[in-house]
């Protein structure tokens, strides 16, 4: 009686990795509303010439779907400029378990969620990352009623010495460019072997968005904090 609970709880664990609902991680696809899942053309933006701490984010008028969006002059984020070394990646998690102010920490990067940028500079294909060979499975998505939520996160590694997204975090990396989507959820069942079976959908959902660098602390900011600091400790003597 024990083997057999034991071969059924394997059984189980064995069929939930199995059917994981996976993704296809692109920003420029699906082409027929009857046959593609999920319809997405949102390109990267390079950072705002005349602010490059403004972030934006949302669709173009050529974006899919069409918004109305303006990214000034700024050109599209592309590989092989000869002076950043971008890398693009995905961060999802079953919808149900996304919510309030925490939504980002509780999204994981995506196996398969990390990939480069084409080099285009304009164009359909300008702005648009290449596509990894295999779709990113989606941890917690196991049935075909569930949802996957997601965020698109893009940064200049630097050559390679900002490999993750923690370590670019770090205050001393404020001036490295960084740029992130608002998340989404993909309005369709994700691929697989989930029951029914789905091809992995587009990322639907997703809008255009640019990057930009962190902003340092203004004079005026610094001297408001070293007052307030001045007038605790004469409060404490």
């Amino acid at each position: 009686m024990k083997k057999t609970l034991l071969i059924c709880a394997a059984l189980t664990l064995a069929n939930a990795a199995f059917s994981q609902g996976t993704i296809t991680f692109i920003n420029r696809g699906g082409t027929s509303t009857t046959t593609d899942p999920g319809q997405v053309l949102a390109p990267i933006y390079e950072q705002d010439a005349a602010n490059n701490t403004h972030r934006i984010s949302g669709n173009t008028s050529t974006g899919v779907p069409a918004g109305s969006t303006s990214y000034g002059s700024a050109g599209f984020v592309h590989a092989g400029d000869g002076v950043h070394t971008w890398t693009a990646t995905l961060w999802g998690a079953l919808s149900t378990t996304v919510s309030g102010d925490a939504a980002q920490n509780n999204l994981a990067l995506l196996v398969n969620g990390t990939t480069t940028f084409r080099t285009a500079t304009s164009g359909l294909f300008g702005g648009i990352v290449n596509q990894p060979s295999d779709p990113a499975p989606v941890p917690g998505v196991v049935l075909g009623s569930d949802r996957g939520t997601f965020q698109m996160r893009v940064w200049d590694t630097k050559g390679g010495t900002i490999t993750t997204w923690a370590q670019l975090l770090d205050p001393a990396n404020n001036g490295v460019l960084r740029g992130y989507s608002e998340i989404f959820t993909v309005p369709y069942s994700l691929g697989g072997t989930l029951s029914p079976p789905n091809t992995p959908p587009f990322l639907q959902g997703l809008t255009s968005f640019n990057v930009f660098i962190v902003p340092e602390p203004s004079v005026i900011a610094l001297g408001v904090l070293g007052a307030g600091c001045l007038f605790l400790l004469r409060r404490r003597k």
